[in-house]
């Protein structure tokens, strides 16, 4: 008998801590029963991490910087090298991103950019002679990543100018 009286102490309990204009509230959005039985459901460790997603007072996880660089590839260019991805990654930025979705999605070539890239010498980047700067084969990794970051179709323009047809004028 004594734990029914408790049983109804704590249900009374409940009643006065929930705001039943709340409840209501509620119910009109999500099925009340349906929740209840999956909740019940849930084990201590679920249902402590149920309460911690809800807690508003939970202090926000500062999260790492961004860093797509997983091999740490960037940390063993020169300097020279280093400033030439970050020239790469600027002129994507200021000159393709703009204009690349407006092509992309009239099945189109930005003809426009080609004068420009003629400006950053960095077609048949890996060969010595012809004009090419004859620098190491990871910086054409580096700078085809830096294009494909705003356009994959740009990078791979890149990819083709600068192995494909400088290859073959090379050889």
């Amino acid at each position: 008998m004594s734990g029914a009286f408790s049983n109804l102490k704590n249900i009374l309990h409940l009643l006065k801590s929930v705001d039943l204009e709340q409840l209501n509230k509620i119910s009109q959005k999500v099925d009340l029963p349906l929740l209840m039985e999956n909740f019940s459901k849930l084990d201590d460790k679920q249902l402590q991490g149920m309460m911690k997603m809800l807690n508003p007072n939970k202090k926000k996880k500062e999260l790492p910087p961004i860093d797509g660089d997983f091999y740490d590839v960037f940390h063993t260019l020169t300097p020279e090298q280093r400033e030439l991805q970050l020239k790469i990654r600027a002129f994507m930025e200021k000159e393709v991103k703009p204009i690349v979705n407006d092509y992309w999605l009239r099945d189109q070539f930005p003809f426009e950019l080609i004068p420009k890239f003629k400006e950053l010498n960095i077609c048949g980047v890996t060969y010595e002679g012809y004009g090419c700067p004859n620098l190491p084969f990871i910086m054409e990794g580096v700078l085809a990543m830096e294009m494909a970051r705003i356009d994959a179709s740009i990078a791979t323009f890149f990819g083709v100018q600068s192995g494909l047809s400088m290859g073959s004028i090379y050889m």
